[in-house]
């Protein structure tokens, strides 16, 4: 085995050549319960909305806990290859548009799931834009796309079943229609997700091109016929085909003109290996940005899997020409950008956001404007926007972080008077008729926190504080400094919820004081959001590491406290029994986003030395090149970003221009984006950091700026054991 790090008899692995050799989307598809990592294992472009893949069957059914995705790594059977998903998420919804090859239809079985098809694990493969397997029944599937067109094709299947009702979990397909013609189909559906029901559902429209013999359509008052045409509910079509046959399904989200459009620009032919080299291009120039030497091919798969992994979603929900239309407002135009969706912004805020500042800009200002695109049509910025419309899932104001951190690190094309009067009339005027994510902050303004009577009120408040933050920021670049100064002391009132008499953040009344009911700081309760005490009482400190300290009695004691809780945690992990992993962790829960930045909070304290101890021991024990390799659900990419920034030795403080200096898990990185390259070197058996260099000034403190990041030609970290 070579070491990451300096301290190897044998010469370092090379240069990486092609990034998307190291890419396997089977990692993350695994784990159970709360380990489940929810990743999308089928074929996808950067951010593309077409995301063909299987759904499939196994020992848990197809319960929606293991299927957020529609795909569970032990599962061995397939019940159809739908056309939409979602990657990583803890929520069900999209899996629509399915199709299925099958060696021959029965009229008497109209369903995806009357087909369903065992396969070995061993016969099933993927890499980036590129899905393959091979079924008991003889047949061979593939799958590729490009951002709005799935390309599967089929060899030896005797029929194509096309099920417009299927769906994942408990979701709904109300209305739905197709045309079957010669060499094309064109349909639409309307699908109520478990998300997408916040706000009413969505409209599918498709374009199908290929090459089909006779077919049949139907729907649940329409038995099989060689009718052209079915509509309503339970609507489906088979197609008769033979030997190897193609077929490419172009989505709109906007219209039918739309999805031909679409269609027609992006796979003029139906030829699936033009599709397939040109896609995994696309990933290649994204992911080639970062090239390793150095690490284990198991470190290198890892790596770059979730460098993949943080591009999956967003998902673009405009067609080639720029229009797209949400929920319920007129039909609009994207100029200059792609208007995306499927933004799990609680997550992503914290480490997708500012990975897309530095290694992709061009995402980091799609995703800013699309958020102005969703603020401007529905009077409010989103929480976490699905399709065309938003879910209202989750808290806090985490759009605001997002765009203020696209500005904060100077994303070309991110305007902050285009979001800033919207964001701070929301979050600082009382009277506001929709405030997207600051919807308790009248009481937040009235309290300097969010009471206990609300719900989740102490994660609502430490939201709230980084939020303000952010915003500070935002502030400051539109030129109003008076409430970048009013945000600021704000963003310090979370301090007021610490209980001293127990040492964690705790919900406070309106009159100011604590509950006196039993505390169990391990228990998470109606006060938190997805964590507990111990996990909630770190979030802060990415902000405001001056105040954490302040309430915990100064620096010393703070990292005492925080010594104590990776203390906790390793030994919990070492001795607690393996199917522990599977549920919420007692202490630093690596799974979930509350405590993300919790071990950086040493470096920011002054012991980069614990830092790069307890950073070396998350990367190397919680993830891995297998389908359990992702410690908990990736939520869009927050825990694949988190891992790329930890290996390359960066964490940011969201929503501003500020990296944390960490400690690198490669002896070498070059990065080159837009032309600008940037060597990071570490030599030394690591992980303790003994000196940072940056081209070849010696860097005092625990932060490096993005602009002193992206300006530099070398960064250089000088580790030790």
């Amino acid at each position: 085995m070579i070491a990451a790090c300096g301290g190897t008899s044998a010469p370092p692995l090379p240069e990486v050549t092609a990034a998307t050799d190291y890419v396997d989307p089977r990692i993350g598809t695994g784990g159970l319960g709360f380990a489940y990592g929810s990743c999308f294992v089928g074929a996808v472009a950067p951010h593309g909305l077409a995301k063909p893949g299987p759904d499939t069957n196994g020992p848990f059914g197809t319960v929606s806990f293991q299927h957020y995705s529609g795909y569970y790594a032990e599962d061995d059977r397939i019940q159809g290859f739908s056309t939409l998903h979602l990657h990583g998420a803890g929520a069900t919804d999209y899996g629509v548009l399915s199709v299925m090859p099958v060696t021959a239809f029965d009229p008497g079985k109209t369903k995806v799931t009357d087909y369903e098809a065992h396969f070995a694990k061993v016969d099933e493969s993927a890499a980036a834009g590129l899905y393959k397997v091979s079924l008991d029944s003889g047949i061979d599937a593939e799958l590729t796309a490009t951002p709005r067109v799935a390309v599967e094709r089929f060899t030896n299947a005797g029929a194509i079943v096309i099920d417009l009702d299927k769906v994942l979990g408990d979701a709904m397909v109300d209305a739905a229609s197709i045309t079957v013609g010669t060499g094309e189909i064109t349909g639409q559906l309307h699908h109520t997700g478990g998300m997408s029901g916040g706000y009413g559902g969505y409209t599918l429209y498709f374009a199908i091109h290929g090459a089909w013999g006779p077919a049949m359509t139907w729907s649940a008052t329409q038995p099989p016929s060689s009718a052209a045409t079915a509509s309503g509910t339970g609507v489906g079509a088979a197609l008769t085909v033979s030997g190897q046959t193609t077929i490419a399904i172009g989505l709109s989200l906007v219209s039918l003109d739309g999805a031909k459009a679409n269609l027609a620009a992006e796979v003029p032919g139906v030829d699936f290996d033009t599709v397939a080299a040109q896609t995994k291009q696309a990933w290649e120039d994204r992911l080639g940005v970062v090239k390793l030497t150095g690490g284990t091919e198991e470190q290198r798969r890892t790596f770059y899997t979730s460098l993949y992994h943080a591009f999956l979603m967003p998902s673009v929900i405009d067609d080639v020409d720029g229009t797209y239309q949400l929920a319920g407002q007129p039909v609009a135009t994207a100029t200059g950008y792609h208007q995306m969706s499927d933004l799990s912004l609680w997550d992503t805020y914290r480490t997708v956001a500012s990975l897309y500042a530095w290694l992709a800009p061009d995402s980091a200002m799609a995703t800013a404007r699309s958020l102005v695109g969703f603020g401007n049509a529905l009077g409010a910025y989103p929480k976490w926007p699905l399709a065309i419309g938003e879910t209202g899932t989750m808290l806090g104001a985490s759009a605001e972080v997002v765009y203020a951190d696209a500005v904060a690190r100077g994303v070309p094309g991110v305007d902050p008077d285009a979001a800033y009067p919207m964001l701070r009339a929301a979050a600082m005027d009382p009277n506001v008729a929709a405030r997207g994510g600051r919807d308790n902050v009248v009481d937040y303004m009235q309290y300097g926190y969010v009471p206990s009577s609300d719900n989740r009120s102490v994660s609502m408040t430490t939201e709230y504080a980084h939020d303000d933050f952010a915003l500070a920021h935002l502030a400051a670049a539109a030129g109003d400094m008076a409430n970048h100064d009013a945000l600021i002391t704000r963003s310090h009132g979370w301090r007021a919820l610490y209980d001293p008499a127990t040492g964690f953040l705790r919900g406070k009344g309106t009159d100011g004081s604590f509950a006196a009911a039993a505390f169990d700081p391990t228990a998470q309760t109606s006060e938190y959001a997805e964590a507990n005490a111990w996990q909630s009482l770190w979030m802060a400190g990415v902000h405001d590491p001056d105040g954490l300290a302040m309430i915990l009695g100064g620096n010393d004691a703070a990292i005492a406290k925080l010594s104590d809780m990776f203390d906790k945690t390793k030994t919990d992990w070492d001795t607690a029994d393996p199917s522990a992993a599977n549920f919420p962790r007692p202490y630093y829960w690596a799974g979930n986003e509350p405590d993300l930045n919790a071990a950086y909070v040493f470096a920011q304290l002054g012991r980069s030395d614990l830092m790069a101890k307890w950073v070396r021991w998350l990367v190397d024990t919680m993830y891995s090149d297998q389908p359990e390799g992702v410690p908990g659900n990736d939520d869009g990419g927050a825990m694949g970003a988190w891992y790329v920034e930890s290996t390359l030795g960066l964490y940011p403080v969201a929503g501003s221009d500020q990296w944390i200096l960490g400690t690198p898990r490669f002896p070498r990185a070059r990065i080159d984006v837009g032309g600008h390259e940037l060597i990071i070197e570490a030599t030394g058996t690591g992980p303790k950091v003994d000196r940072i260099e940056l081209d070849g000034v010696p860097i005092t403190g625990p932060y490096l700026t993005h602009a002193q990041l992206t300006a530099a030609q070398t960064l250089r970290f000088v580790l030790s054991s």
